[in-house]
This record gives structure tokens, C-alpha cells and sequence, in this order.
């Protein structure tokens, strides 16, 4: 199973992608699921669209996936898309909650439509696009729960069907069903989550997460000038990271495969390299994260195995810490601990402190 990420997903280059992602997946010689997100960009246009009654947001993103198909010869695709812009303009000026998730969510749905067509008419492949994979949610708009129960049956048999027939399916991320059948958003960053859901119902034995950063890094190189790559982390761990920020992860990601058999691999199209994550869990930091806190104050956080039931380590990161007007140093879980910093740059000033601390750790 894999995950194709948005970041990848630009102008003239989704051909090159999906083909090197398909090179990498041939050599397992099995079915393939391959979960799509939204083309760089689109997500955020279809957002200020509805929320803004924009119509020009609305054509900025359905032209990325005209100019897309026309440049690859997808003529016909291309009409198809124009009657979508046209439908969605009808849709924009409602306000029902459940009518801006379903705004919101076509630019997943339209990648998995263009994604569908390169595989089967460019590489000749045996594909099939699942627009609805199965995954059956509440009507929380915006940030809908999943009803695991529900979902495992309705994944198992869906993909049962569309393997019986096709070789490779491709499925939007970011969305679920909900029981009187709307679509419904998972939240910023679904895609992630929707792999992970679809990888632990279907108990698959690999994930792969392709990304434009080629793997889990030990800080974000917005901040952090030197972060190195994280070449294993455990799925405690990058819960906990999730669910602080890194990466930009949905803060589900990763809470489908805790204490699973999956084996996920982040990586990019073009290298070998990555970040594996395993459940084993080894007690050293690895990375540090940023994120809001609310109240006009931040959070840096470092993230490692059982780190908060380390009192050295603990006490070290309080040392270093101890230099700035921090409001408070807290457990996050088992495997993160956090400060809480009003002024932002003692934030970039503690996090870069902490990250040379942690870079000790991880050489």
C-alpha cells in the first residue's frame, strides 16, 4: 500500500511521480492500493472558494487539473472537469456544513480521476479508481470521527470486489462516508490517516508514505538549519510527533498502527532512503517540534521513547530549557516533553538549543 502525497503532486510532474512510485511498488509483485491527496495548492483554493464565495479560487483549482490532463492528452478528462467546475459553482454560495466537506474534499477526488487514467491509458496498467474506499464516519464536518466497526466490514468487502478484477486501486484520501451516505472531511492532512485506516482494516503488511521530504526529519528545516533524517522511529513515537506537529502529519496518522504488523517507510519517489517505523521502541531523542499552543504561546517539544520516564534525560532538557522565560515543562505521553514559551523568538532560540542536544543523540 501506498500513499502519494500533495507536495508531489504539481503541474508537469505528476506523470514522472506516479511512474516512479510505480517502478518502486512493482518489485512487491502484489495488489496495490495507492491513497491520493489533493495537487499541491488545491486543497487551500477549494477552501477560500467556499468560504470566501470565490469563484475565481474555485477556477484556479479545477484549471490545475485541466492544465493537467490537456498536457498529458486527457482530452476528454479535460471536458469532464469543466462540467465539475461548473457544478461545484452551484455549490459554493450554500452554507451547509456538510456542502463545504463536499467542496473541499474534490480535489482528492479529482486526483484520484487523473491518477486512474495515467495508469491505465499511459502505463497500461490494471487500475481502478475507488472513490468511496469504505471508511464510515460521524457527521463532525470538517474533522469527522471514524467508526471503526462499520469500516473494517465495509473496507474488506469493497476491496475484496474491486481485487477480484483490477490490479492496482487507486483511492482518495482526506474523506469518509457518513451512514446517510455524504462525504465528510477527516481534517487537514486525512490522507495520511485514511493510508494507515486502510492499511491496518485490510491488514497489510507494508505502507509506504511518498513525500517531498524523502523521510521523518529530526526538525523543521523552516527552524532547524541542520536536521538530519530519522532513519527508524517507533509507532509510539511518531504518534505522539503527529499529534505535535511534525511533518504536518494528520494527529491520527499513526494511531491505526500502533501494536500492528505494518511495516511504514517514509520516503520519496526518487531515493531509497527514509524513515522506517516499527514497533520498537528505543530510548534516545530524536526529533524536536514547534507548534501553537493557544493563548498566544507555543509549544517545542522533543520527541523520543519513554523519554518523559527518563528523569536524566528529563532533567536535561529542563537544563537547557532553564535559559529562557519558560511558562511550564510538562510530559506529553510517555515519549514527548514539551515547554510552553510566550515569545516566539525564544521559541526559534529554544528549539534550535535543543535540536543540537538532540543531533548528539541521533550522530
Amino acid at each position: 500500500m501506498s500513499k502519494v502525497g500533495g507536495s508531489l503532486l504539481t503541474n508537469g510532474n505528476v506523470l514522472n511521480v506516479i511512474n516512479k512510485v510505480m517502478d518502486r511498488e512493482r518489485l512487491y509483485n502484489g495488489k496495490l492500493i495507492i491513497v491520493v491527496s489533493a495537487m499541491k495548492g488545491v486543497t487551500d483554493l477549494l477552501i477560500r472558494a467556499f468560504d470566501g464565495h470565490d469563484a475565481g479560487a474555485l477556477d484556479d483549482a479545477i484549471s490545475i487539473y485541466i492544465n493537467e490532463a490537456l498536457s498529458l492528452g486527457f482530452n476528454k478528462l479535460a471536458s469532464f472537469l469543466e462540467l465539475t467546475r461548473e457544478e461545484l459553482l452551484r455549490f459554493i454560495n450554500l452554507r451547509e456544513p456538510w456542502i463545504r466537506d463536499y467542496v473541499v474534499i474534490h480535489g482528492e477526488l479529482l486526483s484520484v480521476l487523473l491518477v486512474e487514467n495515467i495508469l491505465r491509458d499511459l502505463l497500461e496498467l490494471n487500475a481502478k479508481a475507488v472513490y468511496e474506499p469504505g471508511i464510515i464516519t460521524n457527521d463532525s464536518w470538517g474533522s469527522a470521527l471514524v467508526n471503526h466497526e462499520s469500516s473494517i466490514k465495509y473496507v474488506v468487502s469493497r476491496f475484496g470486489r474491486v481485487f477480484s478484477t483490477y490490479d492496482v486501486a487507486v483511492v482518495p484520501g482526506f474523506l469518509g462516508v457518513t451512514g446517510d451516505g455524504r462525504y465528510a472531511s477527516l481534517g487537514r492532512g486525512g490522507s495520511d490517516y485514511t493510508a494507515s485506516l486502510l492499511a491496518n482494516f485490510l491488514g497489510a503488511s507494508r505502507l509506504t508514505f511518498y513525500t517531498d521530504s524523502g523521510g521523518l526529519l529530526s526538525g523543521d528545516p523552516r527552524i532547524i538549519s541542520d536536521p538530519v533524517l530519522i532513519r527508524e522511529i517507533s509507532y509510539g513515537e511518531a504518534n505522539v510527533a503527529s499529534m505535535l506537529g511534525a511533518k504536518k502529519f494528520h494527529p491520527r496518522t499513526f494511531e491505526p498502527l500502533v501494536n500492528s504488523r505494518v511495516v511504514t517507510f517514509i520516503t520519496d519517489p526518487w531515493h531509497e532512503s527514509g524513515t522506517y517505523v516499527i514497533n520498537n521502541c528505543i530510548t534516545t531523542p530524536k526529533l524536536v517540534t514547534v507548534s501553537e499552543a493557544g493563548g498566544d504561546r507555543f509549544k517545542v517539544s522533543v520527541v523520543g521513547c519513554n523519554l518523559s520516564l527518563n528523569d536524566h534525560l528529563r532533567n536535561e532538557v529542563a537544563k537547557i530549557a532553564s535559559s529562557y522565560e519558560i511558562d511550564e515543562v510538562r510530559n506529553e505521553h510517555n515519549h514527548a516533553i514539551s515547554t510552553l514559551v510566550s515569545n516566539w523568538d525564544d521559541v526559534i532560540a529554544l528549539a534550535r538549543d535543543v535540536h543540537r542536544w538532540v543531533r548528539v543523540w541521533i550522530a
